[in-house]
């Protein structure tokens, strides 16, 4: 039988240690030069098996941190735009303040895995509760334009993904969030329209195509006296 090639290989007992749980959901595989050594193979074939997982939805890069695992766990349903959404727009509207096309600091280049010769999309918009009109949080979207091509203003008055989904038939897959809290800055204090600084609930997001690909890097500031999240959870044997 012929012997398969290194790539496969390599890429094969990642894969394994992935799905058995030797590395969890956002740890951080080991660099390229320290799997080609433990392999003894070279940096192109260890590049060609991530490539494959990658494109496999296992695994996403961050350029310049590095390579981490996506939520892989098995499920027979897909995570759909329910899931990635936040806010209910049936309950709450839109306040855009900003957007831009921009080069990108460093520190948003490396989140969506371009460069900062890149053009990217710069979002920036407040959440109102439709009932009283009071702010209960604010979003700052970054979106590389080379993947999320043609966004109109109008868009970004509601759900995003309905447009990525709808009229660029992009396939949406996943997302991984990261929650924390801090004090409201003097700078969010006015943007929120705060009488003073109150604790705010953070939310990272970094959203995924079906092919890998980074499509949005999100940071929410949410009043947490304003709003607060449901979900139901299902559990199964």
């Amino acid at each position: 039988m012929k012997e398969a090639p290194k790539y496969v290989v390599v890429a094969g007992q990642l894969r394994q240690e992935i799905l058995e749980g030797q590395y969890g959901v956002n740890d951080q595989l080991p660099r390229e030069n320290a799997i080609a050594k433990a392999y003894n193979v070279s940096r192109i074939t260890v590049r060609k098996a991530l490539d494959g997982l990658v494109e496999e939805g296992l695994i996403y890069r961050i350029q310049g941190s590095g390579t981490y695992v996506k939520d892989n766990h098995p499920s027979e349903n897909t995570t759909q735009k329910s899931t990635l959404e936040i806010f209910d727009f049936d309950q709450y509207k839109i306040n855009l303040l900003n957007f831009a096309v921009v080069k990108p600091e460093k520190s948003i280049s490396n989140q969506l895995n371009v460069t900062q010769f890149d053009f990217t999309y710069e979002v920036e918009r407040l959440i109102l509760r439709r009932e009283d009109d009071v702010i209960v949080g604010l979003q700052k979207i970054y979106m590389p334009a080379k993947v999320i091509q043609g966004m109109r203003m109008e868009v970004l008055k509601g759900s995003i993904y309905e447009f990525l989904e709808g009229d660029l038939g992009l396939e949406l897959d996943s997302a991984i969030r990261t929650l924390s809290s801090e004090m409201a800055s003097t700078l969010l204090v006015e943007k929120l329209k705060l009488e003073k600084p109150e604790p705010l609930l953070t939310m990272e997001q970094r959203s995924f195509l079906k092919s890998g690909q980074i499509f949005e890097y999100a940071y929410t500031y949410i009043r947490p006296s304003e709003f607060s999240l449901h979900e139901t959870i299902n559990l199964k044997s």
